[in-house]
């Protein structure tokens, strides 16, 4: 059995690899765009394919219902968007594990006691529009049609306008909210994205917490000057601004145990070569497992921030993104997994998760757990992410041994 399973998902991923809009670099596959359209009529139809009734949501992600005895109704999946240059595994593994899940149910003719969705969610990774998380906020009723019109692109295109562009209907997005409590539980299985479980020689990991995130996205305000006529003393640098305060945005961030701080993203405006910065955009991502923690890491790193714009002469604007705090997996799934590993002698380890995933914001409102898999070298986000497509049929069979026994 297991062999088989491997199979497929290995066909499964090489064939997503190609819906990407990088080829021979990397997999991008950004949300609202022809890749991700092509990605999810791919997953659509491979869900057809075992039986399943299929429906694309307001918010864009894929969904395949399997009927159980009962309405209430078991999710699994990942997300199937990426970032820029990003590897073959990342989300979309979770979303193919949880395709065979699907098969193995359908074809032994199992009937769970409870329905079973395999659902491909839309923009977990936020590499686009800087925020994330969309089709679970959409899910939990968290987003409004505002907040759509807000969030745009580097090309100043909001996620509204690029709704409307790939088929979807913004004003309606309130629509995507589900009934809570007709979900029974989330399961979500995932690339470990860190080098933990290969390290520890461990085929799972049981996640026990997944760490709180805020996003944020700076600007410094600059002016438009000569970069050779204009004297040092009399500039207003946006870029020399900024960079004073990136610099120390680490260091701040290393004061706290377990805690990271990553400035990601920068635009430079007008980035001309010869003309000294008018302004200077960045992201900033704090994550920790402690919400107080993340909050004191964004205090002082707004102090320093208006530190710097003051003793410079520049002004400042900060816009939060995205805000979800911590959370603990839920203790009974976890149980569940436990067994599954035991009864299949694969050997695991208990972990935390330093990304977000879409467990994140569901497991505030849901039961939910994590199943991590090991990546090789702790590589993620990049081309050179990699995990064993028999590590991740060994994550398909214990997360079809938790679904038939919750």
């Amino acid at each position: 059995m297991i062999k088989e399973i491997t199979n497929n998902i290995e066909k499964h991923l090489k064939a997503l690899r190609e819906f990407t809009a990088t080829s021979g670099n990397g997999v991008t596959r950004f949300p609202f765009t022809k890749e991700a359209k092509m990605a999810v009529q791919y997953l659509e139809n491979e869900m057809k394919k075992i039986g399943l009734k299929t429906r694309i949501d307001e918010s864009g992600a894929v969904i395949g219902r399997l009927e159980g005895k009962e309405k209430r109704t078991i999710l699994i999946g990942s997300h199937y968007d990426s970032v820029k240059y990003g590897g073959e595994f990342d989300g979309i593994a979770g979303v193919v594990c949880g395709l065979e899940v699907a098969r193995l149910l359908k074809e032994n003719k199992f009937l769970t006691k409870y329905s079973v969705e395999v659902i491909g969610t839309n923009d977990e990774e936020g590499a686009r529009f800087k925020s994330g998380f969309f089709s679970s906020k959409a899910m939990l009723g968290q987003l409004i049609v505002s907040d759509l019109k807000e969030l745009k692109d580097t090309d100043n295109i909001s996620i509204y306008d690029a709704m409307k562009e790939y088929g979807l209907n913004p004003e309606i997005i309130n629509k995507a909210k589900r009934n809570l409590q007709d979900i029974k539980a989330f399961l979500e299985i995932h690339i470990e994205q860190g080098p933990v479980l290969e390290k520890h020689e461990k085929d799972i990991g049981i996640v026990d917490t997944i760490v709180g995130m805020q996003r944020y996205i700076v600007t410094i305000e600059g002016r438009a000057d000569h970069a050779g006529t204009t004297p040092m003393y009399m500039r207003i640098d946006a870029v020399e601004v900024a960079s004073k305060i990136i610099s120390n945005i680490g260091d701040i961030a290393r004061t706290y145990k377990n805690a990271v701080a990553t400035v990601g993203s920068m635009r430079v405006l007008p980035n001309e070569i010869n003309t000294v910065a008018e302004s200077a955009i960045f992201s900033i991502d704090i994550r920790s497992t402690k919400q107080e923690v993340i909050n004191c890491i964004y205090e002082k790193i707004k102090e320093h921030i208006e530190h710097i714009t003051k003793k410079y002469n520049s002004k400042y604007s900060i816009t939060n993104t995205l805000c979800v705090n911590p959370v603990d997996m839920n203790e009974g799934l976890k149980e569940k997994i436990e067994e599954s590993c035991i009864k299949r002698n694969f050997s695991y380890e208990h972990i935390n998760s330093g990304a977000g995933h879409d467990s994140l914001p569901m497991a505030g409102a849901v039961d939910t757990t994590m199943i991590f898999v090991p990546s090789k070298a702790g590589r993620s986000h990049c081309q050179k992410e990699f995990t064993s497509y028999e590590h991740l049929a060994k994550a398909t069979l214990v997360a079809l041994d938790a679904i038939t026994n919750i």
